[in-house]
């Protein structure tokens, strides 16, 4: 049941943390990191509606209810949906992008301005929320934040910015520039990508912190293991990195490890305090 996987989950944590929470730390006080987040990094936030930005099931209802009205939901997948928005209610699901997945000015977590004020060499991002924007707003931050998109023209360079680079497009007015759906994903691993390429030889040479996800990115396995089939970078010449999580199952914690990713059991705020 739920309670004896989290309790197996959690004893396999404590050692993790023990062994890597100082190196974590030191990594990231002496400017060496990249921080690398998912959705789970952008859960207390809230979007201009302000409620809490949807996760993949709830996306998929709200699409379904764009596109189907009335009806019982089936199966359908957020990816096929979103490729049916695209086609059928494009100016819709602008709207929906526009309202659920950006953020809007509900106060933040005080524990956001400690993330986006360390010392990052850059930050990589698989939201496409623009949760640097609404930090910027609230907070004072020791460096400006510039935002950049994997699959737009990116903007003027910025001297002294930190980028935060949006692999997967940034919610905006243009409902294609975000990957979402099936024939995007497609797309997107028929051909080596920049953004993800240069992500890999970031990934060889410094350290990451990994918030807010399990590392399932087909996209950036798939270019892992371009990588190493096309040089002599093996796993174990990478420095260490580290994945932030409540949780993780016994499978993917060895398999991250085979990569030098280590688990440090907690969430962006718990470790707020303790890292930053």
């Amino acid at each position: 049941n739920y309670a004896s996987r989290h309790a197996h989950c959690s004893l396999h944590a404590s050692t993790v943390n023990g062994d890597h929470a100082a190196e974590l730390a030191s990594a990231i006080h002496d400017g060496r990191a990249i921080l690398f987040t998912g959705a789970g990094f952008s859960a207390e936030a809230r979007d201009r509606a302000g409620t809490p930005l949807p996760d993949s099931a709830q996306m998929a209802e709200g699409l379904w209810q764009l596109l189907f009205p009335g009806e019982p939901p089936d199966d359908s997948t957020l990816a096929d949906l979103y490729d049916i928005a695209l086609l059928r209610a494009p100016d819709k699901l602008r709207e929906y992008v526009a309202t659920h997945l950006k953020i809007g000015d509900v106060a933040l977590p005080a524990s956001f301005g400690r993330w986006f004020s360390a010392r990052w060499r850059r930050i990589y991002t698989l939201n496409v929320d623009d949760l640097e924007a609404a930090v910027a707003r609230q907070f004072e931050l020791p460096r400006p934040l510039r935002s950049v998109s994997a699959l737009s023209k990116p903007p003027p360079e910025q001297p002294g910015a930190l980028d935060v680079i949006h692999l997967n497009g940034i919610a905006g007015d243009v409902a294609r520039q975000v990957t979402f759906s099936t024939m995007q994903y497609a797309s997107r691993l028929a051909r080596r990508d920049k953004a993800y390429e240069r992500l890999v030889d970031d990934l060889a040479t410094v350290p990451f912190v990994f918030v807010g996800t399990k590392l399932d990115e087909t996209v950036l396995w798939q270019h892992v293991e371009l990588d190493r089939r096309s040089g002599d970078r093996e796993p174990a010449d990478r420095p260490h990195s580290f994945l932030i999580s409540p949780c993780l199952s016994r499978a993917r914690q060895v398999l991250l490890e085979s990569h030098r990713i280590h688990w440090v059991r907690g969430t962006a705020a718990e470790l707020a305090d303790q890292l930053l």
